[in-house]
């Protein structure tokens, strides 16, 4: 019986709950009818952008936008952070575009994942991830109940911790809601998780010759190993100069046209103005802190000094600080209230953080302690009584002075065995009960044990107690750059931006400012500029010349001024443009052509030896070099990474002086002293795994190539500007 029929059997409301959940991402309120940039286009019909012809629709992106904040405001885990929006709106966007060209791909193949085949992984076999809601903690997967509510969401509120008949209709509602939210999300990482591997099988199916050859050649690749001796020739150490002409290198990009083409590129240039505190800044800064030490000062008593420390914590957004140990406690704070009376000012005492006041709210012992210890962990094994045995040997051996060493040798747990069984400080709560309890009814400087635990045996070393703790409030005065200067550095740019418009070069500019001007490498549409893809998308829908308003950038730090300095369309690029990747081609052609003649005269003074080991007085200054276990990779340690020398090295003889071989960084001198190389028989037997990962390989070549050479059009632009 398939999975469909069954599911039928199961319950028929599943197919009405999952008409409901493939549509819900698509409805947003009918009360919003028109964007706020004027109304011009309904929101039904308005793009955020355009994939080979293609909508994303704004209204979906904002949806989607919504329901992830929603989300990451909800994780305990982001309790207390703030929300990047501009980071979700990229990711979101990001995601959008792959999933379009995802599905535009499955076209292309012709391949389409139906809602059954989506209905059968989520029936037969579940995601891990949502697999673990439905299992105890014992490990068992409750399927029952799994296909209860997969089949009938509603019955999720009979199993969230609450009543349902003391619920209202809107917690209800809620919590329905949110589980068919989850299954959403889900089915749709499953289609495009489906659709991705049918299309990944669609292409090795298109290349099942080279490609079974090409995995079993990667398998061999990645498990090869060879120990060699070499002696390289690098060509830049040659002291013999070269020289490239101009007609040399015409000649070069001739001949190799094909390697300079471009993409549709721009280079910009651009003002940085820092949005720093100014002078008037500074000295307001200074001037508080004067103020208040001299009221300090005035004060006379312990008693009103305190009282005007409280005012002002409350009138600078001081911190108060509660009750922590002292190890928890910056040890440059602890240390300032070493031999302070409670309730004593101290201050000014200038920190990377600023200017700070501190004030000592309290002392205390006794209250809440910790233990420093170290452990020597004997495993269970296979054999109980013989670890405790084992235990009990090392025991009777351990004392203060050599248990450091025994940690190293005889513990088990080989995390802390390397820093001599140290555990550090740690609190109640901190270790499993038994070893807490150990450990902190010893007294410092004792051995107990063996103590058990789920872990096995362990022989416990007290190093330390503490129970000391303080809570103080602080101060802190620092020099922020004031709304006043922010609005005079944004004018200044401004009128920066209009004299670049009205004709100003842009150096002359900045030599009368006094300020570098900035030049970017040519720059691709797909890629943010200073962080901001709004920018990159006016620089590619603008032309040379043009400047654009400042704009402030890495989250207001910079204010900057940009104009195109250069357009380069899609096609070959000029000689002009590649003269110096040209001529450092044929300076690298050159420079190996010395290192050549230099490897041969090299290789005639050693050919007649029968090894490398124990050659000296060669005829250049250069070392021996020796290297173990070396894959096909490109790595030889303490050299340039170099794939044509690796490649050489599983090629060559083994165990003669081989004649040097001409590499992409310079010459080699190989001795090959053993080489493994496993069979294809080898090679076939771990085919499968090999052949998953070249599956993805494959895929994700084919379809960055495949996003390369669509049609992308971003009109974020149109509706935000921090993106």
């Amino acid at each position: 019986m398939g999975t469909i029929t069954k599911i039928r059997q199961i319950s028929p409301y599943v197919f009405i709950v999952f008409a409901v959940l493939f549509v819900v991402f698509m409805m947003l309120s009918d009360n919003i009818s028109q964007l706020a940039t004027g109304g011009r286009e309904s929101i039904q019909t308005a793009a955020i952008c355009k994939i080979n012809g293609e909508k994303i629709y704004y209204k979906d992106f904002e949806e989607r936008v919504k329901i992830r904040l929603e989300q990451m405001r909800k994780d305990p885990q982001n309790e207390g952070r703030e929300i990047d929006e501009q980071q979700v709106r990229t990711q979101v966007w990001d995601e959008l575009v792959r999933e379009k060209l995802l599905f535009q791909a499955g076209e292309q193949f012709g391949i389409n994942v139906s809602d059954d085949e989506i209905l059968d992984v989520l029936i037969e076999n579940p995601p891990d991830y949502l697999k673990q809601s439905f299992t105890d903690t014992t490990g068992v997967f409750n399927k029952e109940l799994y296909l209860k509510l997969i089949t009938n969401p509603s019955e999720v509120v009979n199993y969230v911790g609450i009543d349902p008949t003391q619920m209202t209709v809107e917690d209800r509602q809620k919590h329905i809601s949110n589980f068919r939210n989850m299954i959403i999300a889900i089915s749709d990482d499953i289609r495009k998780m489906k659709l991705q591997d049918a299309i990944g099988g669609t292409l090795i199916a298109s290349y099942a010759i080279s490609s079974a050859a090409y995995i079993e050649r990667k398998y061999i690749d990645n498990n090869s190993s060879a120990d060699i001796n070499y002696i390289y020739v690098n060509p830049y150490l040659i002291p013999d100069s070269v020289e490239v002409t101009k007609e040399e290198m015409r000649a070069y990009y001739e001949n190799n046209k094909e390697k300079y083409k471009v993409k549709n590129e721009r280079k910009i240039k651009y003002l940085v103005f820092p949005v720093i505190p100014s002078l008037e800044d500074t000295t307001r800064t200074t001037k508080r802190i004067t103020k208040l030490q001299e009221e300090f000062a005035e004060a006379g008593t312990s008693d009103a000094i305190d009282s005007i420390f409280s005012i002002k914590l409350n009138e600078f957004t001081g911190t108060e600080h509660d009750w922590a140990l002292m190890q928890d406690i910056n040890p440059q704070i602890a240390s300032l209230f070493a031999n302070a009376n409670e309730k004593e000012v101290i201050g000014p005492i200038i920190t990377p953080a600023g200017t700070n006041f501190y004030r000592l709210d309290g002392r205390r012992s006794g209250t809440n302690e910790v233990v420093r210890a170290s452990h020597i962990l004997v495993s269970f094994g296979n054999n109980k009584d013989s670890a405790k045995t084992v235990a009990n040997e090392i025991k009777k051996s351990a004392n203060t002075s050599n248990f450091i060493f025994l940690a190293m040798e005889k513990s088990d747990d080989k995390g802390s065995a390397q820093q001599g069984g140290d555990l550090g400080f740690f609190g109640k709560g901190r270790m499993v009960p038994e070893f807490e309890q150990a450990s902190f009814n010893a007294k410092v400087g004792s051995i107990v044990g063996p103590v058990e635990s789920q872990f096995g045996y362990h022989i416990i070393y007290v190093t330390d107690k503490k129970s000391d703790e303080l809570k103080y409030s602080e101060i802190t005065f620092n020099t922020t750059t004031s709304p006043a200067t922010k609005s005079q550095i944004k004018r200044d740019a401004f009128a920066a931006m209009k004299q670049i418009e009205s004709g100003t070069n842009i150096d002359t500019l900045a030599t009368q400012l006094n300020i570098a001007v900035q030049e970017s490498p040519f720059i691709t549409k797909d890629k943010p500029f200073l962080g901001s893809m709004f920018l990159t998308n006016q620089i590619f829908d603008n032309k040379k010349g043009s400047v654009f308003e400042p704009r402030e950038i890495y989250n207001g730090s910079q204010v900057v001024v940009v104009q195109i300095d250069d357009i380069r369309k899609e096609g070959i690029g000029t000689f002009e443009d590649d003269t110096l990747q040209i001529k450092t081609k044929l300076t690298k052609i050159k420079k190996l052509d010395l290192a050549k003649k230099r490897a041969e005269e090299i290789y005639n003074f050693i050919k007649n030896n029968t090894t490398l080991e124990g050659i000296t007085n060669l005829p250049y200054d250069l070392n021996i070099g020796t290297a173990l276990a070396v894959k096909n990779n490109g790595a030889i340690p303490g050299n340039q990474s170099d794939y044509t020398a690796t490649t050489h090295i599983f090629q060559l003889p083994v165990n003669q002086i081989n004649q040097p071989v001409r590499c992409e960084s310079g010459y080699y001198i190989f001795e090959i002293k053993n080489r493994f190389i496993p069979t294809v028989d080898q090679a076939k037997d771990a085919i499968d795994v090999t052949k998953e990962q070249y599956v993805r390989t494959l895929f994700d070549n084919w379809f960055a190539k495949f996003k390369e050479n669509s049609e992308i059009i971003d009109y974020r632009n149109k509706y935000y500007q921090d993106f």
